[in-house]
């Protein structure tokens, strides 16, 4: 082999070995970004809320209201304040109801007895709305529903069909859960539920954010501006 013809051959591999080695840092530049890229991921807020994000694209809000059937101030709330919020705030808050409100539960060898603060007819109520929120799973069909009932709740059979009806709902497998053992652990399981407020519950409704009960008069006047107060980046709903 003659010199000049080993001196190319040499350039050659050498030349292949150096694009090898920069074709080598490239792919793997490549995959380690790829894999450092952000994913969505489900955080916890200082404040409580959980972040749904790509960079807190989605946070939620939870509230938990704490109401009696035939209460003139529950319907108010319901109707005026927590519905618009909801729809503003659709994908950012998420909705608990508990029926209950300043009622009693006794507890009795086949079952229980409620004692509600408007009477016998709000304790059917208050027992019609825990079995359709129990039976009712779209979140946003079961607020829609209890806030048609409230609405006009001093007849509830007549509204729970007249709602269902509305809403393309089975009326029949709510009231038949009244009827049964079902209806009453609901109403009873409320009932604890409201009783382990701390601060105990003066006040119907009783509105918590995030699991907090402070400053119901503000939260009561306007459920949106509270909510908003929560959010670290604000969401459309807010602006």
């Amino acid at each position: 082999m003659g010199l000049g013809k080993f001196w190319h051959r040499s350039i050659v591999i050498i030349v292949s070995i150096i694009l090898l080695w920069q074709f080598a840092k490239t792919w793997n530049f490549f995959y380690t970004d790829v894999a450092n890229e952000p994913q969505l991921q489900v955080n916890q807020n200082d404040n409580g809320s959980l972040d749904t994000r790509k960079d807190h694209m989605v946070q939620i809000v939870v509230v938990i209201v704490y109401y009696e059937a035939l209460c003139p101030d529950s319907r108010n709330f319901i109707i005026k304040q927590l519905v618009p919020t909801y729809q503003k705030l659709l994908d950012n808050v998420a909705i608990e109801l508990i029926p209950y409100g300043k009622a009693t539960t006794t507890d009795l060898p086949n079952g229980y007895k409620f004692t509600c603060q408007h009477g016998p007819r709000e304790c059917e109520a208050n027992m019609i709305h825990a079995c359709a929120i129990d039976i009712i799973k779209n979140p946003t069909v079961q607020v829609n529903f209890i806030a048609c009932m409230i609405e006009h709740n001093l007849w509830p059979i007549n509204i729970t069909r007249n709602c269902a009806e509305k809403m393309h709902l089975d009326a029949d497998s709510i009231l038949n859960c009244t009827k049964s053992s079902r209806g009453p652990e609901l109403l009873a399981k409320y009932g604890r539920m409201t009783q382990s407020l701390n601060p105990p519950v003066s006040f119907i409704p009783t509105v918590t954010l995030n699991g907090n009960s402070y400053d119901q008069a503000a939260i009561l006047a306007n459920l949106l501006k509270e909510v908003c107060k929560h959010f670290k980046i604000l969401p459309a709903g807010c602006l």
